[in-house]
C-alpha cells in the first residue's frame, strides 16, 4: 500500500478557523499527479486561457488539495472596537479543527492507502498578541492586542507620540517598521495596556506571543521554555525592523519610557525572533522543538497529551537534534517524522497561496498584485528583500516581512467585506433569498444608471449617486486616522436599499484603488489618476483575487477592474488560498531548489470596461471630497 505525505494548513482567521490537508509531491509531475483519487488542484471547472497564463504545465507541482479533508469553526474571534481576541475558544477551534482533519485522514486510509503527515504550519489574523503567564497559558481575553483595536486610549496613545516625536524620527521609523504609529498596531496598545489595566493583571503577563506560538508551546510539552514567534507574524506588529529582522530600538525605547511597564528589561516581555521554519537568520541555528514534532513527554516529565490525541504528529521521541545550523535539509532528512512551523501572516499566506509571490521568475507573474476581500480587505505584493536591504514605503503603504528573504508591501482596510455584513443587517437582508435579491438589482443599477452618472458636468446629482466612507472600525490604509468613522452622503427620498448597497461596494472599490495606485508607484507601474486623463497599467499586469467576499462576488470584481483598469482574475487552484499559501511555503522549504513561479489557471476573469473612466474618476472625487470635509469632525 502506497503511501501519501501529508501537509497540514491551519488558517486562524477572524471569523473562522479551518484546517486543511495538502498532499505534497515533491517528485512527481502534473500528468502523474492529476490522476491520484480524492485530490484535486482546487478548480471548480476548467480553467480559461488567457494572455496571463504561462506555458509551465510541465513543471512539477508541489501540492494538491486533498478536496474532501478540511474542517471549519465559524465564530468571531475578536471583539469589535476593543480588538480583544477570544484567546480560549480560538485555541479550542484550532484544536477541533486539526482533530477532525485527522479523524478524515484516518478514515480515507481505510479506503485508500496510508498516509503520513511531515508537517504542520499556521497562518493567523494579524496583528496578533496574547499576554502569557510564567507558564506560557493566556492570562485572560483583556490581555490580548490584535489589529482591530479602535479603543478611545488606544488612539490617545497614537495622538500623544505622533505630537511627541518630530517628523523626521517618525518617518524613520516608518521606514524602518513598514508601519505608521497607529491603533492597529502593538506600540499604542502596550502602551495602553500598561497604563490603564490593573496592576494585578499588568503583573501575571510573563511574555507576549502569537496565537501560534501558544500553539505550539502547548503541543510541544508547555513549561517554562517559551516559543519564539516568526519574523512575519513580528512584523506584522508595526514594532519589527523589517530590514534587520529584530525589534526596532526606538521601538523598545518608547516602552521603556512608560514607568507602569514592570522594571525587569522590556526585553524578557518580547518573544524571540527566529524565521518560520524555526530559523535564526543571524546564526543559522533551529529551534529544536520544531524540529522534532510532538514530544511524548511534558516540559515537567509528565505525559503529553498531544502525543496520544495526535499520534500523526509526533516527533522521534529521544531523538538527538541534528545539526542546528544546518538550514539547507534535504527532503528526504525532513520527512521521517511531522515538523511544526511557526504561523505567517494571514496576508502574506494569501499572497503565496494565490501565486502572487516573488518565487514567479517571468515577467507575467511579477506583476501579479494579489486583492483580497474577507472580512477586512487588502491588496499586496510581494517583493524579494533579504535581511539588510531596504526598500523605500510610500507613505499610505505597509512593509511587512513574509520571511528572511522577501517582504509584503500595500495596503489593508479594516472593513472589507464586514462592510456588506453591517449593510445586511442595517437593511434587514439577512436571508439568502432577500439578500441576493438586492443584490441583482445593484448589479442592473451598475449596468444602467451608473454608468450614466457624472457624464454631463452641467447635471444635477442623480439619484443613487450616493457615497460611502467605509471606515466602520477606523482607517487603516490609506491615511491611518484610527478616529476615522464612516459616513453615507448623498442620501434623498428616492434612496433605496439598493443605493446604500451599492455605495457600500463602491466604497470599499474606491479605497482598494487608491492602495493599488500607491503600489503601482513602488513597482514602477505609470499610472496617475484624474480627469483630465489615465495612463492604465501595464496589460499584463493583472490582479488576483482572492477571499470569499470576492470570489463569490462577480460584481465586485468587476467594479474594481473598472475602477483601476486592470484585469480581475480567480485563479482556479487557488481556492482557500490562505491555507493554499501555508503549504506553499512549507513545502518550498523542504526543496533543496527554487522551481520558479506557478502559472496561473485561470477560471473566471474580469475585463475593465474602460468607458467608465469618468464615472470612477468622478467618484473618486466625490469619496476623497467627502473625506476631507468630514475628517475635521474626527477627534484628533
Amino acid at each position: 500500500m502506497s503511501t501519501t505525505t501529508i501537509l497540514l494548513a491551519v488558517d486562524a482567521g477572524s471569523s473562522s478557523v479551518r484546517c486543511k490537508a495538502y498532499e505534497f509531491l515533491p517528485h512527481r509531475s502534473i500528468k502523474d499527479a492529476n490522476h491520484d483519487v480524492g485530490c484535486n488542484q482546487d478548480c471548480g471547472g476548467s480553467p480559461s486561457s488567457s494572455i496571463h497564463d504561462e506555458p509551465h504545465r510541465e513543471s512539477m507541482p508541489l501540492l494538491l488539495a486533498m478536496t474532501d479533508i478540511h474542517h471549519a469553526v465559524p465564530m468571531t474571534c475578536i471583539i469589535p472596537n476593543t480588538g480583544h481576541i477570544r484567546i480560549h475558544s480560538l485555541l479550542t477551534a484550532i484544536d477541533e479543527c486539526i482533530d477532525n482533519v485527522l479523524l478524515l485522514l484516518r478514515r480515507s486510509s481505510m479506503h485508500n492507502k496510508e498516509f503520513r503527515v511531515v508537517a504542520v504550519g499556521f497562518s493567523t489574523f494579524v496583528m496578533n498578541l496574547v499576554g502569557v503567564d510564567d507558564t506560557g497559558e493566556p492570562v485572560s481575553e483583556t490581555a490580548t492586542l490584535s489589529y482591530a483595536c479602535n479603543r478611545s486610549d488606544v488612539v490617545e496613545q497614537c495622538r500623544r507620540w505622533n505630537e511627541n516625536l518630530n517628523s523626521e524620527t517618525l518617518d524613520a521609523l516608518y521606514q524602518r517598521t513598514g508601519a505608521p504609529l497607529h491603533s492597529a498596531y502593538a506600540l499604542p496598545q502596550l502602551l495602553a495596556f500598561y497604563e490603564n489595566s490593573p496592576d494585578g493583571l499588568c503583573k501575571r503577563v510573563h511574555r507576549w506571543q502569537t496565537i501560534s506560538s501558544i500553539c505550539l508551546h502547548r503541543w510541544t510539552g508547555g513549561g517554562e521554555i517559551s516559543m519564539p514567534i516568526s519574523y512575519s507574524e513580528a512584523s506584522w506588529t508595526g514594532m519589527l525592523n523589517f530590514q534587520t529582522c529584530s525589534w526596532d530600538e526606538k521601538v523598545i525605547q518608547i516602552l521603556h519610557s512608560c514607568e507602569n511597564i514592570p522594571a525587569r528589561n522590556i526585553m524578557n516581555l518580547l518573544p524571540q525572533l527566529v524565521d518560520f521554519d524555526g530559523t535564526n537568520a543571524q546564526n543559522g541555528c533551529t529551534t529544536p522543538l520544531l524540529r522534532r514534532g510532538i514530544p511524548r513527554n511534558c516540559g515537567d516529565g509528565k505525559r503529553n497529551p498531544y502525543w496520544d490525541r495526535w499520534p500523526e504528529l509526533r516527533g522521534q521521541d529521544g531523538e538527538d537534534d541534528c545539526d542546528e545550523r544546518n538550514n539547507t535539509a534535504t527532503t528526504s532528512e525532513v520527512l521521517p517524522h511531522c515538523r511544526l512551523f511557526l504561523g505567517i501572516g494571514d496576508g502574506a499566506a494569501a499572497n503565496l497561496g494565490s501565486k502572487c509571490d516573488s518565487y514567479a521568475r517571468s515577467s507575467n507573474a511579477g506583476r501579479r498584485i494579489a486583492v483580497t476581500i474577507g472580512t477586512s480587505a487588502a491588496a499586496r505584493v510581494c517583493i524579494p528583500l533579504s535581511i539588510g536591504e531596504t526598500v523605500t514605503v510610500p507613505r499610505g503603504l505597509f512593509c511587512y516581512r513574509v520571511d528572511k528573504h522577501r517582504v509584503i508591501l500595500g495596503g489593508a482596510l479594516t472593513d472589507g467585506g464586514s462592510v456588506v455584513d453591517w449593510a445586511r443587517t442595517l437593511l434587514n437582508l439577512q436571508s439568502r433569498e432577500a439578500f441576493d435579491e438586492v443584490l441583482k438589482q445593484v448589479a442592473e443599477h451598475y449596468d444602467n444608471e451608473a454608468k450614466n452618472l457624472y457624464l454631463d458636468s452641467a447635471q444635477t446629482q442623480p439619484t443613487g449617486a450616493v457615497t460611502m466612507i467605509p471606515f466602520l472600525s477606523g482607517e487603516r490604509s490609506t491615511g491611518f486616522r484610527g478616529s476615522a468613522t464612516a459616513c453615507i452622503s448623498g442620501i434623498t427620498r428616492e434612496t433605496t436599499s439598493v443605493h446604500i448597497l451599492y455605495s457600500c461596494l463602491a466604497g470599499v472599490t474606491l479605497r482598494l484603488a487608491a492602495v493599488i495606485d500607491l503600489i503601482g508607484e513602488v513597482r514602477g507601474i505609470q499610472r496617475h489618476r484624474g480627469l483630465s486623463g489615465d495612463h492604465p497599467f501595464s496589460s499584463q499586469t493583472v490582479l488576483v483575487a482572492s477571499g470569499n467576499a470576492l470570489e463569490r462576488n462577480s460584481l465586485w470584481r468587476q467594479m474594481i477592474a473598472d475602477c483601476t483598469g486592470v484585469s480581475v482574475v480567480v485563479d482556479g487552484e487557488s481556492n482557500e488560498g490562505t491555507c493554499r499559501g501555508v503549504a506553499m511555503l512549507i513545502a518550498r522549504s523542504f526543496q533543496t531548489s527554487d522551481q520558479g513561479g506557478e502559472p496561473l489557471s485561470i477560471l473566471k476573469e474580469s475585463h475593465p470596461n474602460f468607458e467608465l473612466k469618468s464615472t470612477w474618476s468622478c467618484a473618486t472625487l466625490d469619496q476623497e471630497n467627502l473625506i476631507n470635509a468630514v475628517s475635521t469632525t474626527w477627534s484628533k
